[in-house]
């Protein structure tokens, strides 16, 4: 990897901060805090950015540009556009829409009332999960609401953490079935502890909240997490000063997608390559029925359980092979980002799986 060849992606003048990035299919759509649009407060900025390195836009103010200033904001992609969410530093939270292009599309809305902060947001392939910290530090408590695609609520505000202690600066992740969400629990220089709690699609808290971390006396900041096909991957902050390094656990396992042994459990006479696999550009999917099944269909899904292209193709004659070639694109014709799919081959009752791996 070349780790050099760094470029700019907002030559302006002033104060840029706080990043954010998500991968739309086609380009990168990054968001940070810019203090260029007038005055002495920073508003939320957004460009594109394409995966050769070029930026497509000049960084356009795309919240309201008034009043007090906007950190930290967070996006995510719902295969048709991206919602932005960012808090004041007067305390509410607000969230908007952008498309592909950009442009942000329909108005501003409220998301928290102050005081509030700390937001995050991930999305299931039907609503997004925002959460976010509500309070006066110490006394900080989590909070969530899902929103559907058009903005609106769906269900009503979900209490995660309330009551005693400080929990703050949650990040979530959707694993095809449930997010998890981790946080930092206790007060400034006193030693802090990282948590998650499972939320279902429905906002349902999944059992109790548990410890990430290891249970010694740390100074531990800003939890993230990310999910692979079979497992979470929490990371943080841990020490104080000079003496702060990254720690992450990786015990947390998915609940969600799994590859299907199909054929090999169920004697369906199935059988479903894909080579090569890994690949970069094309991969040969090659798969076989015995039985006469009317319906025969080639699924692609991502590790978060989302449909990301469909092969209509015909029935196989049976006992001979048939395939399809798969470029790594969706059925918008959008080159995929880099990461594990799951190839589903459904034939009449039956079915079967198998793990891919896209390298860009």
């Amino acid at each position: 990897m070349d780790t050099i060849n760094s470029f700019e992606i907002c030559p302006k003048l002033l104060i840029q901060t706080y990043p954010a990035i998500i991968f739309d299919g086609q380009n990168y759509i990054v968001v940070w805090s810019d203090n260029n649009f007038g005055g002495s407060y920073s508003y939320v900025a957004a460009a594109r950015v394409t995966p050769g390195g070029a930026v497509l836009d000049t960084g356009a103010c795309i919240s309201s540009g008034t009043g007090t200033s906007e950190y930290r904001a967070k996006i995510a992609f719902d295969g048709t556009r991206c919602l932005v969410v960012w808090p004041k530093s007067s305390g509410p939270i607000y969230g908007r829409f952008i498309n592909t292009q950009c442009q942000p599309e329909g108005s501003i809305f409220t998301i928290a009332s102050p005081p509030a902060g700390g937001p995050n947001i991930a999305f299931d392939g039907t609503n997004y999960l925002v959460v976010w910290f509500s309070g006066v530090y110490p006394a900080l408590e989590l909070y969530g609401q899902l929103f559907s695609t058009l903005g609106s609520p769906v269900g009503g505000p979900i209490s995660i953490v309330l009551g005693g202690g400080c929990h703050r600066w949650a990040d979530i992740a959707f694993d095809g079935t449930n997010y998890l969400l981790v946080w930092q629990v206790g007060e400034n220089n006193v030693g802090q502890k990282i948590y998650g709690q499972f939320i279902g699609t429905d906002g349902s808290l999944l059992g109790g909240s548990f410890m990430i971390c290891d249970n010694t006396y740390q100074e531990r900041w800003w939890p993230a997490v990310a999910v692979s096909d079979s497992n979470f991957c929490t990371v943080w902050g841990q020490g104080a000063g000079l003496a702060c390094n990254i720690w992450g656990n990786l015990d947390v396992t998915v609940t969600g997608v799994a590859e299907d042994p199909g054929y090999r459990l169920h004697d369906t006479g199935l059988t479903l390559t894909a080579n090569p696999n890994p690949f970069s550009t094309m991969t040969d999917i090659t798969y076989q029925i015995t039985d006469d099944c009317k319906n025969t269909e080639l699924r692609v899904y991502d590790a978060c359980a989302r449909l990301v292209k469909l092969f209509c193709v015909p029935s196989s004659v049976i006992g001979h092979q048939s395939s399809v070639m798969w470029d790594g694109r969706d059925d918008h014709g959008r080159q995929l980002s880099s990461g594990v799919y799951f190839v589903h081959l459904v034939a009449g009752n039956h079915s079967a799986s198998q793990k891919v791996l896209l390298v860009r």
